[in-house]
């Protein structure tokens, strides 16, 4: 499992070096599933997803043929198969090498929403706690930033859960009972504003998922993918280079 993340991580930090305008989806896809193969993984864990631009809010998109423009946000959610055990890592980065203002608004919202869900990932606690933690953090900056004014308007921008188990499978076997030391699941809140969305226009075609590799031990939580830089900042100077 450790490998596995380890390549995927590496993958990913290459595409940041690599990204820019003009791509099309297909060749970030083709940079990744490079570094995979460098690596030593066999396979790909399941179908890379390159999501930009307005992509970037649709999920499971396995598409891949759009060409990105500066200003779209490249959601990458991959996976090297390693001797049989997958790894499952997603990053979202700026074609450009920046975000803008309200990119970084939701970036920071989404990665502040996942800190919390990993604080939760402790043995005994429930499957749903990373969830919920994830989802009233995304709730409260949802309403201050004016998206939404409910709670139940959020299913809208935010319609999957937060974790799976990962090992053999990308969406392992579990028991979704109480979480116990050894496991290995993922913590992947996002947010989706599709073009269209009953929102200020502002926000149309921003969608952001961040999502790490969690091993649940008897202390704190492991983050098994903790290479692949997270904050907005550590993101735009790996760009940068």
């Amino acid at each position: 499992m450790r490998r596995a993340i380890e390549i995927t991580c590496e993958a990913q930090k290459e595409l940041m070096r690599k990204l820019e305008p003009n791509m099309t989806e297909y060749q970030t896809e083709a940079i990744v599933e490079f570094v995979f193969k460098t690596n030593g993984a066999e396979h790909e864990g399941f179908p890379s997803i390159q999501g930009g631009g307005p992509h970037s809010c649709v999920l499971h998109y396995v598409t891949n043929r759009r060409t990105l423009v500066a200003g779209d946000l490249l959601v990458s959610d991959i996976g090297a198969e390693y001797h049989g055990y997958t790894a499952d890592v997603t990053r979202t980065m700026p074609a450009s090498g920046k975000f803008t203002p309200d990119q970084r608004a939701i970036y920071d919202l989404v990665l502040a929403a996942q800190e919390a869900g990993i604080a939760q990932v402790r043995a005994g606690k429930a499957f749903r706690a990373p969830h919920n933690a994830a989802w009233d953090v995304i709730v409260k900056g949802m309403k201050d930033l004016e998206i939404i004014k409910e709670e139940g308007e959020l299913k809208r921008y935010f319609m999957h859960g937060t974790s799976h188990y990962l090992g053999l499978d990308v969406h392992d076997a579990g028991t979704y009972g109480d979480l116990k030391a050894g496991s290995v699941i993922t913590v992947e809140p996002g947010i989706y504003i599709a073009e269209g969305s009953p929102c200020d226009p502002r926000w149309w075609g921003i969608g952001v998922r961040i999502e790490d590799d969690i091993l649940v031990t008897g202390g704190d939580p492991v983050n098994l993918s903790a290479s692949a830089p997270r904050k907005a900042e550590e993101v735009e100077a790996l760009m940068a280079k």
